[in-house]
């Protein structure tokens, strides 16, 4: 599911002129999803920006900077933060993002273990 919107949001930054074809793991589709999904989740769980913030322990101003597309490159760890505590993901979800922004998930497959 999150893996056919991030080739969504490349094919909108593609038709922006925000991505070049030649650097296929720019992270501007990854920020462009996360503010989409994030607002949905926010929406659905009733959080403000700033609970999401306080609750992943990451700073407002980070997490606004983040979810606007303004900071391109979130690390592991912040994701993992935001979307763990401050989205309060499932496993399952949280490893679509990750493999999303090209890192590991948290959980390996059943095939490699």
């Amino acid at each position: 599911m999150l893996n056919a919107r991030v080739d969504e949001g490349r094919e909108i930054a593609r038709s922006r002129g925000r991505l070049r074809a030649h650097r296929p793991s720019d992270r501007l589709p990854l920020t462009i999803l996360l503010g989409k999904y994030t607002e949905r989740i926010r929406r659905a769980r009733g959080k403000t920006q700033a609970q999401i913030a306080r609750d992943s322990w990451l700073g407002d101003s980070y997490v606004s900077r983040l979810l606007s597309g303004e900071r391109l490159n979130p690390s592991r760890d912040a994701l993992v933060l935001l979307g763990c505590w401050g989205l309060e993901l499932s496993v399952d979800e949280m490893d679509e993002l990750l493999i999303a922004a090209e890192y590991k998930p948290l959980v390996l497959p059943a095939t490699i273990r």
